[in-house]
Formats: C-alpha cells, structure tokens, sequence
C-alpha cells in the first residue's frame, strides 16, 4: 500500500511479551527500581490507581510535648471507592487511633 504525503513507514518491530511475563528494573547495586510504584489505601488495602481521580493522600505532621512539628509525618492515602461511600472521616479516625496520633474518645 503506498504511503500517503507526510507519512513514513514505521521500523518499530511490534512485539509483545508474554502476559505473565514479569519485567524487574535492577540498578547496579542490585536494587529493585521500578518508575511506577503503585500506592495502596491506607483504610482497605485496595490499589490505588493511576485513573483513580477521586484518591487522596496527606500527611500528618507528628509533634513534641510543646507542640513544635518534629520534622517527620504520617502518610495516610484513600481510595475514591470509600471516599464516595462516605466513610473517608471514620477511616481516618480509625487508622490516627490505630496509630497513636490521637486518641479514643
């Protein structure tokens, strides 16, 4: 079939590889590195992924005795599906409880 005007011919061999087949970027120290580590919700222990739009994540800030910010924090990451089931606010509750950044009331 002829090229149309402004078009060139792909060299790209299109091959694909098999759907189980894993592929692990290793540095040369022998670490895993990938370019895309998936985050994971805090609350439910589901993917959290890149489509999802309605995913959040903060942190939360630890502080001392006086109340002056240490320099380290908590991460805490929710997926849309329980934010959009409106349980987002018992989630965090739950996990700052479980993690002793506040206390039971």
């Amino acid at each position: 079939r002829p090229l149309r005007p402004g078009h060139t011919k792909s060299t790209r061999s299109h091959t694909r590889a098999h759907p189980h087949t894993q592929f692990i970027m290793i540095n040369d120290e022998g670490k895993k590195v990938d370019l895309y580590i998936p985050r994971k919700c805090s609350a439910t222990n589901r993917l959290i992924t890149a489509t999802d739009h309605a995913s959040v994540q903060f942190n939360i800030g630890q502080i001392n005795a006086d109340g002056v910010y240490t320099g380290s924090s908590d991460t805490i990451a929710l997926c849309g599906f329980i934010r959009a089931k409106g349980q987002s606010d018992n989630a965090v509750n739950r996990l700052c409880i479980e993690r002793k950044i506040m206390q039971d009331v």
